[in-house]
């Protein structure tokens, strides 16, 4: 996602469909640079290291978001404490200004004031489930605070490196539209020359008696000796004999006999 202020998401699996999820595509619609478990932790890898270690460590800005349900999530209290236990080392016991805490209502902030005092000294940030624009632009608006603070400087300095760093993440954004552009136009022209291979197929009259025998194909395993052409629709890749002499139709030949529902089941009939 480019070079953008990197906030990490603190949040409740149970929340993430409903609520985190909405909030993360607005963020990054403006320029923010989103480390969230669900996209950055890979299948196999280490889950706390990746946490810790990859995503709060390394985050400019942690987003603790407060509700129902993550007061009641183990995870959730991990970060905090990790998060808690970071700053304080720093010397930040009073001034969190890696941690913005935000709340989905005015509930959750009264318990978590009882319970983690020091993450409620901030603004009180609200986001309720209906968030509308205002509540966005207050997040964002805290967001880059936080962060250019972090980085020091004037204020014009400030602004020219919030300038670069939205340049930069435009950027990211052309790139990765432009990749998705060219992966669309590999798979069409895979598609086409998979085509133009089954059309050969169908026009050599080469298994002619294999493609008659498609929708029993298709439900039931038949044996070999009831089909004829089998060795050129092995040959072409659309099957294979198993060691009972049963024929197992492959993917490639089930793509071939939705082709022919799909472009050639008139013209068979007709042949």
């Amino acid at each position: 996602m480019g070079q953008s202020v990197l906030v990490f998401v603190s949040h409740s699996s149970e929340d993430k469909e409903s609520y985190i999820e909405p909030i993360v595509s607005d963020l990054e619609s403006c320029y923010i640079n989103v480390w969230i478990d669900k996209r950055k932790i890979v299948p196999g890898e280490n889950l706390r290291k990746s946490i810790f270690r990859d995503g709060l460590d390394k985050a400019d800005i942690a987003l603790l978001f407060f509700t129902e349900q993550s007061l009641k999530s183990s995870w959730v209290d991990r970060e905090i404490k990790h998060v808690l236990r970071e700053e304080s080392k720093k010397g930040n016991n009073f001034d969190l200004n890696k941690i913005i805490s935000i709340f989905d209502s005015q509930k959750t902030y009264e318990e978590i004031n009882e319970r983690y005092p020091e993450l409620t000294d901030d603004l009180l940030h609200l986001m309720p489930k209906d968030y509308d624009k205002t509540h966005l632009g207050q997040l964002i608006s805290a967001i880059w605070s936080k962060y250019l603070s972090l980085q020091g400087g004037d204020v014009a300095t400030q602004r020219q490196l919030l300038a670069k760093e939205k340049e930069i993440f435009q950027k990211d954004k052309d790139i990765q539209i432009l990749k998705t552009k060219l992966d669309e136009a590999k798979a069409k022209n895979s598609n086409n020359q998979l085509h133009e291979e089954f059309e050969a197929y169908f026009s050599s009259g080469a298994i002619d008696q294999f493609i008659e025998h498609r929708q029993a194909l298709l439900i039931t395993r038949l044996s070999a000796a009831r089909v004829g052409d089998m060795s050129e629709a092995i040959a072409f890749g659309l099957a294979t004999i198993n060691a009972s002499g049963n024929i197992n139709v492959t993917e490639k030949g089930r793509e071939f006999f939705k082709w022919i529902i799909l472009n050639k089941e008139n013209t068979q009939s007709e042949k």
